[in-house]
Protein backbone atom coordinates (compact mmCIF):
# COMPACT_ATOMS: atom_id res chain seq x y z
CA UNK A 1 0.00 0.00 0.00
CA UNK A 2 1.37 3.65 -0.89
CA UNK A 3 1.17 6.06 2.18
CA UNK A 4 0.78 8.71 -0.61
CA UNK A 5 -2.52 9.91 -1.24
CA UNK A 6 -2.32 10.95 -4.81
CA UNK A 7 -4.80 13.79 -4.72
CA UNK A 8 -3.60 17.59 -4.91
CA UNK A 9 -4.13 19.56 -1.91
CA UNK A 10 -3.14 23.38 -2.67
CA UNK A 11 -0.57 22.09 -4.78
CA UNK A 12 1.20 20.10 -2.41
CA UNK A 13 0.35 16.15 -1.65
CA UNK A 14 -0.76 14.85 1.84
CA UNK A 15 0.31 11.65 2.99
CA UNK A 16 -2.17 9.25 4.91
CA UNK A 17 0.13 9.75 7.66
CA UNK A 18 -0.11 13.57 7.37
CA UNK A 19 -3.88 13.06 7.27
CA UNK A 20 -3.81 11.21 10.72
CA UNK A 21 -1.57 13.48 12.22
CA UNK A 22 -3.68 16.65 11.52
CA UNK A 23 -6.77 14.89 12.79
CA UNK A 24 -4.83 14.11 16.22
CA UNK A 25 -3.46 17.31 16.23
CA UNK A 26 -7.10 18.78 15.88
CA UNK A 27 -8.59 16.63 18.73
CA UNK A 28 -5.56 17.62 21.19
CA UNK A 29 -6.41 21.18 20.36
CA UNK A 30 -10.12 20.55 20.95
CA UNK A 31 -9.31 18.49 24.38
CA UNK A 32 -6.95 21.77 25.37
CA UNK A 33 -9.89 24.33 24.70
CA UNK A 34 -12.23 21.98 26.70
CA UNK A 35 -10.33 21.97 29.70
CA UNK A 36 -9.91 26.05 29.13
CA UNK A 37 -13.14 26.33 29.19
CA UNK A 38 -13.77 24.56 32.60
CA UNK A 39 -11.05 27.23 34.03
CA UNK A 40 -12.80 30.24 32.34
CA UNK A 41 -16.25 28.81 33.93
CA UNK A 42 -14.34 28.62 37.12
CA UNK A 43 -12.41 31.81 37.16
CA UNK A 44 -15.64 33.40 36.32
CA UNK A 45 -17.98 32.05 38.87
CA UNK A 46 -14.96 32.54 41.54
CA UNK A 47 -14.54 35.80 40.94
CA UNK A 48 -18.19 36.95 40.60
CA UNK A 49 -18.56 38.82 43.41
CA UNK A 50 -15.88 41.16 42.82
CA UNK A 51 -17.50 41.41 38.66
CA UNK A 52 -20.89 42.85 40.16
CA UNK A 53 -18.94 44.93 42.11
CA UNK A 54 -17.33 46.10 39.03
CA UNK A 55 -20.28 46.70 36.94
CA UNK A 56 -19.51 43.52 34.71
CA UNK A 57 -22.52 41.09 36.13
CA UNK A 58 -23.91 41.18 32.30
CA UNK A 59 -20.63 41.02 30.55
CA UNK A 60 -19.78 38.29 32.48
CA UNK A 61 -23.28 36.36 32.14
CA UNK A 62 -22.60 36.88 28.50
CA UNK A 63 -19.37 35.26 28.29
CA UNK A 64 -20.80 32.27 30.45
CA UNK A 65 -23.29 31.58 27.97
CA UNK A 66 -20.69 31.93 25.38
CA UNK A 67 -18.74 29.71 27.03
CA UNK A 68 -21.21 26.90 27.06
CA UNK A 69 -22.04 27.40 23.20
CA UNK A 70 -18.32 27.07 22.95
CA UNK A 71 -17.77 23.81 24.76
CA UNK A 72 -21.11 22.58 22.79
CA UNK A 73 -19.09 23.18 19.33
CA UNK A 74 -16.03 21.70 20.57
CA UNK A 75 -17.40 18.33 21.46
CA UNK A 76 -19.51 18.58 17.84
CA UNK A 77 -16.31 19.25 16.32
CA UNK A 78 -14.50 16.57 18.18
CA UNK A 79 -17.33 14.04 17.11
CA UNK A 80 -17.04 14.95 13.90
CA UNK A 81 -13.01 14.18 13.51
CA UNK A 82 -13.42 11.15 15.22
CA UNK A 83 -15.90 9.64 12.88
CA UNK A 84 -13.60 11.39 10.07
CA UNK A 85 -10.82 9.27 11.55
CA UNK A 86 -12.69 6.04 11.69
CA UNK A 87 -13.32 6.50 8.02
CA UNK A 88 -9.79 7.05 6.89
CA UNK A 89 -9.05 3.67 8.95
CA UNK A 90 -11.31 1.94 7.08
CA UNK A 91 -10.27 3.70 3.64
CA UNK A 92 -7.11 2.88 4.46
CA UNK A 93 -8.10 -0.94 5.53
CA UNK A 94 -10.03 -1.59 1.95
CA UNK A 95 -7.18 0.76 -0.21
CA UNK A 96 -9.44 3.38 -0.81
CA UNK A 97 -8.26 6.40 0.28
CA UNK A 98 -6.23 7.13 -3.35
CA UNK A 99 -9.82 6.90 -5.51
CA UNK A 100 -11.52 8.30 -2.33
CA UNK A 101 -12.40 12.19 -3.21
CA UNK A 102 -15.10 12.67 -0.76
CA UNK A 103 -12.33 12.36 2.09
CA UNK A 104 -10.04 14.68 0.97
CA UNK A 105 -12.83 17.59 0.08
CA UNK A 106 -14.18 16.06 4.30
CA UNK A 107 -10.97 16.85 5.60
CA UNK A 108 -10.35 20.20 3.87
CA UNK A 109 -13.68 21.09 5.15
CA UNK A 110 -13.16 20.19 8.44
CA UNK A 111 -10.25 22.24 8.19
CA UNK A 112 -11.63 25.05 7.42
CA UNK A 113 -14.14 24.52 10.59
CA UNK A 114 -11.25 24.39 12.89
CA UNK A 115 -9.78 27.22 11.50
CA UNK A 116 -12.88 29.51 12.48
CA UNK A 117 -13.44 27.61 15.57
CA UNK A 118 -10.34 28.43 16.73
CA UNK A 119 -10.39 32.03 16.05
CA UNK A 120 -13.84 32.46 17.48
CA UNK A 121 -12.81 30.49 20.48
CA UNK A 122 -9.39 33.16 20.58
CA UNK A 123 -11.35 35.99 20.33
CA UNK A 124 -13.84 35.11 23.36
CA UNK A 125 -10.98 34.17 25.11
CA UNK A 126 -9.12 37.42 24.79
CA UNK A 127 -12.51 39.12 25.49
CA UNK A 128 -12.66 36.99 29.07
CA UNK A 129 -9.39 37.67 29.80
CA UNK A 130 -9.46 41.76 28.92
CA UNK A 131 -12.53 41.74 31.57
CA UNK A 132 -10.53 40.29 33.87
CA UNK A 133 -7.88 42.06 33.99
CA UNK A 134 -10.03 44.76 33.93
CA UNK A 135 -11.71 43.88 37.46
CA UNK A 136 -8.16 43.27 38.70
CA UNK A 137 -6.77 46.59 37.91
CA UNK A 138 -9.75 48.53 39.67
CA UNK A 139 -9.31 46.01 42.83
CA UNK A 140 -5.55 46.78 43.09
CA UNK A 141 -6.67 50.72 42.54
CA UNK A 142 -8.83 50.61 45.50
CA UNK A 143 -6.47 48.60 47.71
CA UNK A 144 -3.42 51.69 47.05
CA UNK A 145 -6.62 54.08 48.27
Amino acid sequence: MTLESKKIWTNSRKSISMLHTESKNWISEIDFILDEIRFLKHLLSAKYIDYLFAGLAKRIEIFTKKLEVEKETSTLLKESIQKHEIFLTDLIEHNNLISNINYIEQHKTLNKEIDIYLKKYKNLKKQIFDAVEKVMRKKNIKKLL
